[in-house]
């Protein structure tokens, strides 16, 4: 499932995001499977399933990792390639996260979800978690500061 995400996303972060949103799916259904049943081709079926599912939510939001595009992008080529290498800059950045910086921060702009949510998921405080994400979200900064600047 890893492998699927990777070829699809070509990154490692979305790769394990689509590894972890199938492992669910098939958790639920796991009741119901027939035990002849090939899982490990199943198992790709779902994660082919969810790389789709998370590619037209972020197509269907309109952002990329919190970022918004302008009012005129995709009307070129070029458009869409700055848009694609962005997004690739910014996954390389959170990268130099630590995990729990990386799983706030993908909450907040990847998932969209409230500072409320994040707390009662992490039982972290709503301070902390706010305090957090910002930090991060620093940290993403000064790192693409310091790519442009090499």
């Amino acid at each position: 499932m890893v492998n699927v995400g990777r070829e699809f996303f070509g990154n490692a972060m979305d790769a394990d995001d689509v590894a972890q949103e199938s492992m669910i799916r098939l958790w639920r259904y796991c009741m119901s499977l027939d035990a002849g049943r090939n899982l490990q081709a199943l198992a790709i079926k779902v994660a082919k399933n969810v790389c789709i599912d998370m590619h037209k939510d972020r197509l269907r939001t309109g952002t990329l990792y919190g970022i918004e595009p302008s009012a005129t992008a995709y009307d070129h080529a070029d458009d869409a390639v700055y848009a694609m290498e962005t997004r690739q800059e910014i996954e390389k950045a959170m990268r130099h996260l630590k995990p729990r910086e990386q799983e706030l921060l993908r909450a907040r702009l990847i998932e969209s979800r409230t500072v409320d949510e994040i707390s009662q998921s992490t039982g972290i405080g709503k301070a902390s978690v706010k305090s957090m994400i910002s930090m991060a979200k620093k940290k993403v900064i000064k790192e693409l500061k310091q790519r442009r600047a090499i």
